[in-house]
């Protein structure tokens, strides 16, 4: 048994592999800058969590675990190198978790916490007893986290840690790859690639080192078909590919179609999250599933049980009968697909937007403020920083800009404070109208907040 301590451990990811590792019989204790409802519910679970960083955390430890957000420098770190206590970084306990069964592994751009998660709900429905671990929280296993008795192992690989590169998988799923966490000064800091290339190099050795890689086969993703290059591998997409979808049905909250594997129809599938992305999602999983050898029932099964992980597009409540749903949807290829398959409803959609991180946004908000042309309205909130300091545009002329564009266009639109939306969205919310809390920060307690007051009259 060891004493592992986790820095940072109020993360959903953290507090997950906290639970892994406790429940595997180690000693787990933690920091963070702030405590949480997470952090009280470890707690709990006898995790010992100190608000702040701390040297005096470290006494009988024998692992110290940090994410690649800290930095090398903070002292609770740098005295653990010190005293020759060996600092690992959370994908490095997430290879140790992979190593002691049958492993999948997702990552990708978009999509890896929806993939992984319809993965966990196949291995379970066909009895497997899987141990998972994802990037946010998922109602059938209980939270972000499970420890399984049985051989696989499945997990949400973060590839915006650059360690990511050095797993050894035995399926690894690829869902796309575009410029998302990529630096645009050309500095590698954490959560950002120095540039495009170095994540595509990443990329291919994560690929080269899995027994079997399941890649995009789209052409919009063609890249992979060439970083994939040599690996044992098979392909996924909506309209081709060794896993493809045939006679494709789209619902207000879900979809119907065959799946077709290796060009034989196992039969029809079902969903109850929306959107073609979800499809390309359940598609993924089930190539990876289908290579590990899990019966098509099983995944049928597995599909259809499937109701979103949390803030995938999530149903959070009603105001005045409009339906409140939040989405973690922050860069604009998750926007887009998100706004898209909210048009499908049917019913107005009405899009609180939070942008995230200064870096990203910088880049992208042309392509948000082109998104957000699917919505039939759209509120825009300040910049979610993520502790990052602006670069050359301001909060405010970031939101400007997205709107500036958007009402040019005659699309209703507006930046404005939290509250001042939030009155809004109480004035004027009515039956038929789809009120969406958008972004990876802050927002969804907007959503959320709706909701309670209308469950309080």
């Amino acid at each position: 048994m060891k004493h592992y301590h986790l820095m940072g451990i109020g993360g959903i990811s953290m507090s997950g592999l906290a639970r892994i590792l406790r429940k595997d019989g180690h000693r787990v204790s933690g920091c963070d800058s702030q405590l949480s409802d997470l952090t009280r519910s470890l707690e709990r679970e006898g995790i010992q969590v100190s608000q702040g960083h701390s040297p005096a955390h470290l006494e009988g430890v024998d692992v110290l675990v940090a994410s690649t957000a800290i930095k090398d420098s903070e002292p609770e770190l740098a005295v653990a190198q010190t005293l020759g206590i060996p600092v690992w970084r959370r994908i490095q306990v997430v290879a140790e978790i992979l190593k002691g069964g049958f492993s999948l592994g997702v990552t990708g751009s978009h999509g890896k916490t929806s993939t992984t998660s319809m993965l966990a709900s196949i291995f379970i429905a066909a009895q497997s007893d899987p141990t998972v671990l994802l990037g946010a929280e998922l109602g059938l296993i209980g939270g972000s986290a499970k420890v399984g008795s049985g051989r696989y192992r499945i997990a949400e690989v973060d590839e915006s840690d650059p360690l990511f590169r050095f797993l050894e998988l035995d399926v690894a799923v690829i869902t796309n790859l575009e410029a998302d966490h990529v630096s645009p000064d050309g500095q590698a800091r954490p959560n950002y690639h120095a540039s495009l290339e170095a994540l595509q190099e990443a990329m291919q050795s994560f690929a080269s080192r899995a027994r079997h890689v399941i890649y995009n086969g789209e052409p919009r993703w063609r890249l992979l078909e060439e970083l994939t290059q040599g690996c044992p591998r098979s392909s996924f997409g909506l309209s081709g590919g060794d896993c493809h979808a045939a006679h494709i049905q789209l619902e207000p909250f879900g979809s119907r179609f065959e799946l077709v594997w290796q060009g034989q129809s196992l039969g029809p599938v079902r969903l109850q999250v929306p959107g073609e992305h979800n499809i390309s999602n359940a598609l993924a999983a089930s190539a990876a599933a289908l290579v590990a050898g899990v019966p098509f029932q099983a995944i049928q099964e597995g599909l259809f049980r499937y109701t979103g992980a949390s803030r995938r597009f999530e149903k959070v409540g009603e105001l005045n009968g409009a339906l409140i749903v939040d989405d973690y949807a922050h860069n604009a290829t998750k926007l887009q697909a998100l706004l898209k398959a909210a048009r499908n409803t049917g019913l107005r959609v009405r899009a609180v937007f939070q942008p995230h991180r200064f870096g990203r946004s910088e880049q992208e908000w042309p392509l948000y403020a082109e998104a957000l042309e699917l919505s039939d309205e759209a509120l825009i909130l300040d910049v979610y920083s993520a502790e990052e300091s602006p670069l050359t545009l301001s909060s405010a002329q970031i939101a400007g800009r997205i709107v500036e564009h958007l009402q040019t266009r005659g699309h209703p639109a507006r930046y404005d404070s939290w509250e001042r939306i939030l009155q809004h969205l109480r004035q004027t919310a009515t039956q038929g109208d789809l009120i969406l809390t958008i972004g990876a920060g802050s927002v969804s307690r907007l959503g959320r907040q709706l909701a309670a007051e209308q469950e309080a009259v």
